[in-house]
């Protein structure tokens, strides 16, 4: 569990030195670690599958090439989040950025629930797209900080020392991160208020027939054997449409993907 206060980063370090030594094996081994944990925040961050992938390999590119600049002074874990952080905090705008809130502004009032001709995987596709795309509420830090903080459990003394900032300070722009985006799903949710009209096979319905969710080519409810909850600490019950559920059991229960492309790309690289 890479946030988990368990944590330690000695198989890191010797995976490092062996790396130096000119060892592509230990290399490869030490990215992979490390790389679809990257991809998954990467994929919350930026929402779009092929922007997250492209990100992450850039992120990859970047670490593998400034390794021999880490002293350990700190350990790798921070040392590696700082410059996935940087790289995503700085990086241009992505077209999902732009779009995102979008798909939780079509009307589906007048959509009646047995209309419902979908299986539980399109519903499950829709309902992982839409609560990524409340994210997008937030600004980037606030984005990140939630991720890093709500979804993947990093304490304030973890996320303070990823951050760069005081666990105070961390503490303070977790809240009001949470805060903001609780306001806003507030109002736009029924899993989370279920006086809200929006239901996940409602939402379905409206998203296919836009031709934002492609029922052949489903791009978020896929590439995973785990889910969030699985490699964090916590651990959830599934979401269903009939209960209410805190706001961060969305994100835990979404998929922990992983891409082949990331293998691909690192053994052209290494070897």
């Amino acid at each position: 569990m890479l946030f988990s206060t368990h944590y330690q980063d000695i198989s890191d370090r010797e995976l490092i030195e062996a790396s130096l030594s000119g060892n592509k094996v230990a290399l490869e081994k030490l990215i992979k670690k490390h790389q679809d944990y990257i991809y998954n925040v990467a994929l919350k961050f930026f929402l779009n599958p092929d922007d997250a992938l492209d990100a992450t390999q850039e992120v990859l590119i970047k670490v593998m090439t400034a390794l021999q600049s880490f002293k350990g002074d700190s350990n790798f874990r921070t040392w590696l989040y700082r410059i996935v952080f940087n790289h995503f905090l700085n990086s241009p705008e992505r077209k999902m950025e732009k779009l995102a809130l979008k798909s939780n502004e079509y009307p589906i009032e007048n959509i009646m629930e047995n209309e419902n001709v979908f299986s539980e995987q399109e519903i499950e596709e829709v309902r992982i797209l839409c609560s990524s795309a409340m994210l997008m509420c937030l600004n980037r830090e606030q984005r990140l900080l939630y991720i890093i903080g709500e979804i993947f459990g990093a304490d304030h003394n973890i996320g303070a020392e990823l951050f760069d900032i005081s666990p105070a300070n961390y503490r303070i722009k977790l809240h009001r991160a949470k805060s903001d985006l609780l306001n806003y799903v507030s109002g736009k949710c029924g899993l989370i208020n279920p006086n809200n009209p929006c239901r996940c096979p409602k939402k379905t319905k409206v998203l296919v027939e836009q031709g934002i969710v492609d029922r052949q080519n489903l791009r978020f409810n896929t590439d995973y054997q785990y889910k969030i909850k699985d490699i964090v600490e916590e651990h959830k019950d599934s979401v269903s449409d009939n209960i209410k559920f805190e706001l961060k059991d969305l994100f835990l229960n979404s998929p922990f993907q992983v891409k082949e492309e990331l293998n691909k790309l690192l053994d052209s690289i290494v070897r």
